[in-house]
């Protein structure tokens, strides 16, 4: 599922303050685990961290999570926004540069957390690892949400979704809508719902991988690089008819985020 851009596409569960009047100072999107995280903006890594498991730990401060700093400039500045609590596997690094709608990684439950969400931040500067909460600081306690986008603090920039951009499925045709499932198989040919798995497979981090020509043609390079996926990604053992480049309905559902509409038959 893509970060939605802008936010009022997506219910906010948590916003400028929690429900105890603790300040928050960023938006929580309570989405299903595994929903996959894009960037907001154009930029680069900053810093990230990866391998905690989907283990909720509410009320615990400081819980390790995973999560992705990312860089970016917003009205001519320096920003950083925060995702947090992402299941482990991160589809990006340290020191990457990212376009606007690559994916991150998939929300998850990692660190202090109640259940399953993306916990979104933003902020002037480009923050470090150690100093990725500077959005929180100095918020005073009777201190209301900035109606002109910054804190006080001059630090926290709210709402988050004062950094975004456009949504990413408006940057290419094939970044949402229909697909067909009976299309996706080896062999089709001039098929928009090819090149919707095309476009996919292209903004997916596979070992050995290779960027796939938008084509709509089921051809062996696409073939090749869907087996891939199932074996790296969706962990099917090599040589069985999960691991034949062929994607099933139950494969789709996780390789296509919601932006894009399953149908059985064109």
């Amino acid at each position: 599922m893509a970060l939605p851009l802008p936010a009022g596409k997506l219910k906010v569960g948590t916003g400028w303050r929690y429900s105890s009047g603790g300040k928050h100072a960023a938006f929580d999107y309570p989405v299903a685990t595994g929903t996959t995280v894009f960037a907001v903006q154009d930029g680069i890594v900053l810093a990230c961290n990866d391998g905690v498991t989907n283990k909720p730990q509410p009320g615990v401060q400081g819980a390790d999570s995973n999560w992705v700093l990312l860089g970016i400039r917003h009205a001519g500045k320096k920003a950083s926004v925060l995702y947090q609590h992402l299941s482990p596997g991160l589809q990006v690094k340290k020191g990457e540069q990212v376009k606007a709608g690559d994916p991150l990684g998939k929300s998850g439950s990692s660190g202090n957390a109640t259940g399953p969400h993306l916990h979104l931040a933003a902020m002037w500067g480009h923050r470090t690892a150690n100093s990725r909460y500077d959005y929180l600081i100095n918020i005073g306690a009777n201190e209301k949400a900035p109606k002109k986008g910054t804190a006080a603090n001059e630090i926290c920039i709210f709402p988050p979704d004062q950094v975004y951009t456009g949504k990413p499925a408006e940057r290419n045709p094939f970044a949402g809508g229909d697909v067909f499932l009976d299309k996706l198989k080896f062999g089709v040919k001039q098929s928009d719902s090819v090149k919707r798995l095309q476009f996919v497979l292209n903004h997916i981090k596979l070992v050995s991988g290779r960027t796939l020509a938008v084509s709509g043609n089921y051809d062996i390079d696409t073939k090749n690089e869907a087996t891939k996926w199932q074996i790296q990604i969706d962990k099917c053992k090599p040589g069985t008819p999960a691991a034949d480049g062929n994607i099933g309905p139950k494969q789709a559902e996780k390789l296509f985020g919601p932006q894009y509409t399953l149908k059985a038959h064109s």
